[in-house]
């Protein structure tokens, strides 16, 4: 309320956001015969008008009154809604704690005549002032750590004691929160930051225990996947040196065995050679020829020079014996047919030396020699005889013979000798000579023509030196 003409007696610099403690805005006095002016209030704010009898009027906005006559004074009360916040501090059933107290109220006139009637000009303070007169008593039946119980019984006990500023014409709404001072509070705090690190040393034992049975488990199976990997390694190795000394023992085995193999093909050797070697002659040459047949000329060569070295001796020997005479005749009976018996061979063109029955086949497994071929006619070359399977040319022209047919030849390992193989032959004992053997009978002489004629045909035959 403003008036140009004349200041207010006492004025608060308050708007509609200023924290108010005393909702009266404006006191100014009124003249008893002052002519009537309008006032110029702010909408919200209501007048109160005190009468000269000591009686107060309010007009609640808009209303606002016609004159003035007959009143003292105006004043201009704010009939708005206002907050505020505080902390009281009540005593617990111990002098020596309190409790802390934060109340926060709203408030509001309703009743201005009676708000400016009453004379209080701080609304925070009456507030405060009718709650801790109503919570004290409630607050001193508890002890400082009960600090719930007792914020509970002072929100049930302090509505039963009627509104607040009710008699100073004001309507109140409040809340309060209860809690300890702040020395129970840090220690509180302390011995909960205890209990926490107590509890926070157990869990962390609890879960390293936990943590080491983890790590002992996996340590274990570690050793366990070692220790089997361990194992399988070591039958592997184990299996691996069993096989290595199976197959040694095997290379062993087939060593000996190949070492017995060769000594026994040495020996089928050593009684093939020396068997063709006892027999001599012929036999030989035929072994050589076996083994070298591009050596068949010097072979050929040598034998018949052998040959008519053996005829030579043979002769002479025949000659000396014959003609000797310091030997009985019972004596020279077998020599004589001996004798004979070259002669004769030398006059059919036989060999000297070569037995007149076939030599008895090789003891080996070899196959059966060829069928003999049919007789040759009379005025063909003479063949030789056949000795162990292998013809022996004679002293007459070749004739072509077909190719033998011995299959294949025989091995050393298929070969067994039979008993007694490779020992010399035992020569039967000769027979006693004959006491009274008939002489045989002479054989008769060749005809002068049948010598002439055999003459062309053994020269024919003969090689040439």
């Amino acid at each position: 309320m403003s008036d140009p003409r004349r200041h207010p007696d006492w004025e608060q610099p308050a708007d509609r956001h200023t924290q108010l403690i005393d909702p009266v805005i404006t006191v100014q006095q009124l003249g008893r015969f002052e002519v009537f002016r309008k006032l110029q209030t702010r909408i919200d704010h209501a007048l109160v008008f005190s009468t000269t009898k000591g009686g107060y009027v309010a007009f609640l906005p808009p209303q606002r009154p016609g004159s003035t006559r007959g009143y003292t004074a105006v004043y201009e009360v704010d009939t708005g809604v206002h907050h505020f916040r505080a902390e009281i501090e009540l005593p617990s059933d111990n002098d020596a704690f309190q409790f802390v107290v934060v109340v926060e109220i709203s408030w509001q006139v309703t009743d201005p005549a009676r708000f400016v009637e009453s004379r209080h000009r701080d609304v925070p303070r009456l507030l405060l002032g009718e709650l801790e007169q109503a919570a004290r008593p409630v607050a001193r039946r508890f002890s400082i750590a009960r600090s719930a119980e007792a914020e509970g019984e002072l929100l049930r006990a302090l509505p039963a004691a009627g509104p607040l500023g009710r008699t100073c014409g004001l309507q109140t709404s409040w809340t309060v929160r209860l809690r300890r001072d702040q020395e129970n509070i840090d220690h509180q705090l302390r011995m909960q930051a205890i209990h926490h690190g107590t509890d926070e040393q157990i869990l962390t034992e609890q879960l390293g225990m936990r943590y080491d049975a983890q790590l002992d488990q996996r340590a274990r199976q570690q050793d366990e996947l070692t220790t089997g990997r361990a194992l399988a390694y070591g039958g592997q190795q184990h299996e691996l040196a069993l096989q290595q000394q199976q197959w040694e023992h095997q290379q062993r085995l087939e060593l000996s065995r190949q070492q017995a193999e060769l000594q026994r093909v040495e020996a089928e050797k050593i009684a093939f050679y020396q068997y063709h070697l006892e027999q001599g002659g012929v036999h030989a040459w035929a072994l050589h020829l076996a083994q070298h047949p591009e050596d068949s000329a010097l072979v050929m060569r040598t034998m018949r020079e052998d040959q008519l070295q053996m005829i030579r001796d043979q002769m002479n020997l025949v000659s000396q014996v014959l003609g000797d005479g310091g030997a009985e005749r019972h004596e020279l009976q077998g020599p004589k047919q001996l004798a004979l018996r070259a002669m004769n061979d030398i006059l059919n063109q036989r060999l000297p030396g070569v037995p007149h029955d076939p030599a008895p086949p090789y003891p080996g497994r070899l196959p059966a020699p060829p069928a003999q071929p049919p007789a040759a006619p009379p005025g063909a070359p003479v063949q030789g005889v056949p000795v162990q399977g292998v013809p022996v040319q004679g002293y007459g022209p070749a004739a072509p013979q077909p190719p033998a047919t011995y299959g294949p030849a025989p091995t050393f390992a298929q070969w067994e000798p039979p008993p007694g193989y490779g020992t010399a032959p035992v020569q039967p004992p000769a027979p006693p000579g004959p006491t009274a053997e008939p002489e045989p009978e002479p054989e008769p002489e060749p005809r002068p023509e049948a010598q002439a004629q055999d003459q062309p045909q053994a020269d024919a035959g003969r090689p040439q030196p």
